[in-house]
């Protein structure tokens, strides 16, 4: 870094700044992994109330949920890595996890049971969400409750996976949480003093 140093006329010139990095623009992606995480839950609450699993409905309806679901994945899982780039940029040095991890910890056994909560509650810190740690943790906890208890519904009740009214339930609370969180933080990146969005 250099000094101030004088001009002709004596008087001192700062130093030349570093180029601020440009945020990525999350709002298009964020709508994106909203609504098809929308269309993904309305598609297994339809389902369920027409029989589940064991109806031509069910089989109709496959590729309409594999689309709703591999398409919120993705949504989401770019989405998500935007928001880590995004968050060393407004808090250099805060985030403990790699934008890679970021992606990646979801697909590592027992790994994924923690280290994505963890990059998302970096990221709202770093992003400035006001309670977002308190949501992120109640995303959290409620989507493990649903994973792990669907596992045991489905066996307890011989239902297929995801077609119980636990799985419903617990899907519905998540999906409106993770909606809820992706406005949040979306919205507080794009409102960033530091957001020259591109």
């Amino acid at each position: 870094m250099e000094a101030p140093s004088a001009d002709a006329t004596g008087e001192l010139e700062s130093a030349p700044t570093a180029p601020q990095e440009p945020l990525a623009d999350l709002r298009k992606i964020a709508r994106v992994a909203q609504v098809l995480i929308v269309v993904y839950t309305l598609t297994q609450l339809g389902l369920w109330l027409t029989g589940g699993t064991r109806t031509t409905v069910f089989r109709m309806a496959v590729p309409l949920l594999l689309l709703a679901t591999v398409g919120s994945a993705i949504a989401f899982l770019v989405w998500f890595r935007r928001c880590r780039e995004n968050a060393e940029i407004l808090a250099p040095g805060t985030q403990k996890y790699s934008p890679g991890l970021a992606v990646g910890a979801w697909f590592i056994p027992v790994a994924m049971w923690w280290i994505p909560r963890r990059v998302a509650a970096d990221i709202v810190r770093a992003s400035g969400v006001e309670g977002g740690t308190v949501l992120v943790n109640v995303w959290w906890g409620v989507w493990l409750v649903k994973t792990a208890g669907g596992l045991i519904a489905a066996w307890v009740t011989g239902q297929g996976g995801g077609y119980t009214v636990y799985d419903q339930v617990a899907g519905v609370i998540a999906a409106v949480l993770v909606v809820l969180l992706i406005q949040r933080i979306t919205t507080a990146q794009a409102s960033s003093p530091k957001a020259f969005l591109v």
